[in-house]
């Protein structure tokens, strides 16, 4: 059965992609570091740059402008059958904290981080459908996240 699609934010803030490791208080993919997101909800009107910023409030106490959305990145789908938007925004003002209820720390991934080549196979998981694997200090990004981020490092010098 297909569930609520559902949208994540490349929130690009001071040449950093905004991520968070999800709260151990959490039903699924707990302790897992990921891009603010969700699923959608009625109010968003299936208006997944809508459901994008929603979820990003939700997670990250932010003070700011989107300055732009510059661009949603192909659709990814996931073994749960849901299909995930990801939505590429500037942002512009300060990040104050997270919500604690949904978010164990933010991380704030460099842009410089993210090279193509930088980018590994998951030992763990080689043969799954989004097996890619990066790390950032003492963090492992996998899964959806890393497949996410990883296409974003192909595009995201000609976005910006």
């Amino acid at each position: 059965m297909l569930r609520e699609p559902a949208a994540v934010l490349l929130g690009i803030i001071d040449s950093n992609i905004i991520l968070t490791k999800r709260a151990a208080s959490l039903k699924s993919f707990t302790g897992h570091i990921c891009l603010p997101g969700g699923q959608s909800e009625i109010t968003d009107n299936r208006d997944m740059v809508l459901t994008a910023l929603r979820e990003f409030n939700e997670e990250v106490n932010f003070s700011g402008n989107i300055e732009a959305k510059l661009c949603m990145l192909p659709e990814c789908s996931i073994v749960s059958s849901q299909v995930v938007y990801p939505v590429v925004a500037s942002l512009s003002g300060k990040v104050a904290g997270f919500n604690p209820d949904e978010v164990e720390k933010l991380i704030m991934l460099p842009l410089s981080n993210l090279q193509p080549e930088k980018f590994k196979v998951n030992p763990k998981y080689p043969n799954i459908k989004h097996n890619k694997l990066i790390t950032f200090e003492e963090d492992i990004i996998w899964g959806l996240t890393a497949h996410i981020l990883y296409k974003f490092s192909l595009y995201y010098r000609y976005l910006i």
